[in-house]
């Protein structure tokens, strides 16, 4: 079968989202969006989480948009900290998500369909779950888009689980605008080949991830030529945000008494295993992912469990794996 646009994924409802966003006329950057949403919808552990996502086309190099977890604590006095490690509340360990700035600002690069129909398919996904609280969250991502995680609904439900009074560090200054979530992607060559990823991507390398859940990623390209990458995880027991239905990530790093803290706001590692590549010329051809990798390695590169192709001259896609 020829095809002008795909998308692919380790998670069936982000792939089922996707390819209905491309379907009707959707851009790469939008099916990767849609897909997000979807999986955000269906599962609780999701939208709480890190995200990376890579776009690139023709002629224009590739870019990266950094939603990974920050260090709580901006604005407030360092915390006397915790004697020994055992005694660390899991509300001290909640970090700052970041998701939505940075596929939002992702989307205004894109210029194409406003956030509010991308997110669509989570809250149908949300409401067919019975989860009306999640469903809820979607809608002010819908309505407020970037500032929905500035909203004072979500703010104040963060802080009643990990503010100061239960042993978190999250503070109101925390979820203030988000600066610098992206960045030209590197690239490296690997043969003939030149590897585009994100700059953050290498952190990664060797770090246990499990405690941010399972990887997963949707990748598409559309009829203009257009690759997006976005890789997330799918936390299935984190803590608990029973406000919002919501699972969240036991991430951040607490403040142990007589060490240095980890800096509030400071970006915290999480896997970005996704990649664009470019041919001799450096015109994006392919888009990978390797979810249940942190990098992608040579192993990973060699075959990656999601992986499109599109020939330039005609705009076919091929599916090498994952569809």
């Amino acid at each position: 079968m020829k095809r002008r646009a795909f998308a692919v994924s380790n998670d069936p409802v982000a792939a089922e989202a996707a390819r209905e966003q491309l379907g009707a006329g959707g851009s790469a950057v939008g099916a990767v969006l849609a897909g997000f949403f979807a999986a955000a919808g269906a599962h609780a552990g999701v939208l709480l989480g890190p995200v990376t996502l890579l776009v690139g086309g023709v002629g224009v190099g590739a870019r990266a948009f950094d939603g990974r977890l920050r260090q709580p604590g901006l604005g407030v006095k360092r915390p006397r900290g915790v004697v020994a490690p055992n005694a660390v509340p899991d509300a001290a360990r909640i970090a700052v998500p970041t998701a939505i700035s940075a596929l939002a600002v992702a989307l205004a690069y894109d210029g194409g369909r406003s956030l509010g129909s991308l997110v669509k398919p989570g809250i149908s996904r949300a409401e067919r779950s019975g989860a009306d609280a999640r469903a809820g969250v979607l809608k002010l991502v819908r309505s407020a888009g970037a500032g929905a995680f500035h909203d004072t609904t979500f703010v104040r439900a963060m802080l009643r689980v990990a503010g100061p009074s239960q042993g978190g560090l999250l503070s109101p200054a925390d979820f203030a605008a988000v600066p610098d979530v992206d960045a030209d992607a590197p690239a490296r060559s690997v043969g003939e080949r030149r590897l585009y990823e994100a700059p953050w991507a290498r952190e990664a390398e060797g770090m246990d991830a499990s405690v941010l859940g399972s990887g997963c990623a949707v990748c598409a390209v559309d009829v203009r030529r257009v690759f997006a990458a976005l890789s997330y995880r799918r936390l299935a027991a984190g803590f608990t945000v029973e406000e919002l239905e919501l699972e969240a990530p036991l991430a951040a790093v607490p403040v142990m008494r007589g060490v240095t803290r980890v800096a509030p706001g400071a970006r915290l590692p999480a896997p970005a295993p996704v990649a664009l590549v470019a041919d001799g010329s450096g015109a994006c051809t392919e888009v990978l992912a390797a979810p249940a990798a942190t990098v992608v390695g040579p192993g990973e590169l060699g075959q990656p469990s999601l992986h499109l192709r599109c020939h330039l001259a005609t705009g076919e896609v091929d599916v090498l794996s994952g569809g």
